[in-house]
């Protein structure tokens, strides 16, 4: 009887790992997928490999306050990994805020399905190209592979916070807004430009009214730029993407 209750232990930890992760992680972690989905889902991975992992699981104990420690540790695990390659797309909604603010978006927001608040347009629409491409590069499978190589870094049980793994998550948390800067540097710059040229024109021809005729230039060149750079914008994701995958492998291995 004690044999099946610690499988049945074991079972219920990997699944809350998994439920963390699918909760934070970019896609899984969308509010429009139902919740009976991702519990559902979030068993069946977990039963699909509890045999592999049990075999590698230390003795649990079955008393409630280590069963709450473990739970708590499980809870940490999942929504590190999930988090942390969620930092990427938060760069992307950030850059797009940019944008909006200096294009004169600001007003005009979405409901973002992933976060539940309001982000300008054209973050909205770098969030779903990113969307797009995160899937095109199979990151949704390799979250299922952090997921699952997580256990041979960190076993059931096995969880240590170390400095080194503390110092690489405040790394990659604040990459965030390097990330942003890299992904709109092309509007960003454009628009800085167009801003210095109709400063110059205002100083020229005193007679136009720069901010009534400023805003439609604005955002014309902006979106003009946001077009032409797609394959930037593309180039740039996939690169930090795969910068952030190592960085959450290289944090479950610290922990």
């Amino acid at each position: 009887m004690t044999f099946y209750a610690e499988k049945f232990v074991i079972f219920l930890l990997i699944f809350i790992r998994t439920l963390s992760m699918f909760t934070t992680a970019p896609l899984y972690g969308n509010q429009a997928i139902p919740a009976q989905l991702k519990v559902w889902a979030a068993a069946f991975i977990s039963f699909a490999i509890l045999p592999v992992i049990a075999a590698q699981s230390p003795t649990v104990s079955l008393d409630l306050g280590s069963l709450i420690i473990l739970a708590l540790q499980e809870i940490i695990v999942g929504s590190a990994i999930g988090f942390s390659l969620g930092i990427i797309f938060h760069a992307v909604v950030y850059a797009g805020e940019l944008f909006g603010i200096v294009m004169g978006f600001s007003l005009s927001s979405l409901i973002d399905p992933q976060n539940g608040f309001d982000v300008p347009v054209i973050g909205q629409f770098e969030y779903i190209v990113a969307i797009f491409i995160f899937l095109i590069l199979n990151g949704h499978l390799f979250l299922l592979e952090a997921l699952a190589s997580s256990y041979s870094a960190v076993p059931v049980s096995g969880l240590k916070i170390t400095g080194s793994a503390v110092d690489l998550f405040v790394h990659m948390t604040g990459m965030v807004f390097v990330a942003a800067i890299k992904i709109g540097a092309p509007v960003i710059v454009s628009l800085f430009l167009t801003d210095v040229l109709l400063g110059i024109v205002s100083r020229m021809v005193p007679q136009i009214n720069v901010f009534f005729v400023g805003m439609p230039i604005a955002i014309g060149v902006g979106l003009f730029t946001l077009m032409a750079s797609l394959p930037f914008f593309v180039f740039v994701f996939s690169r930090l993407l795969e910068s952030f995958e190592g960085d959450v492998v290289q944090l479950v291995r610290l922990m």
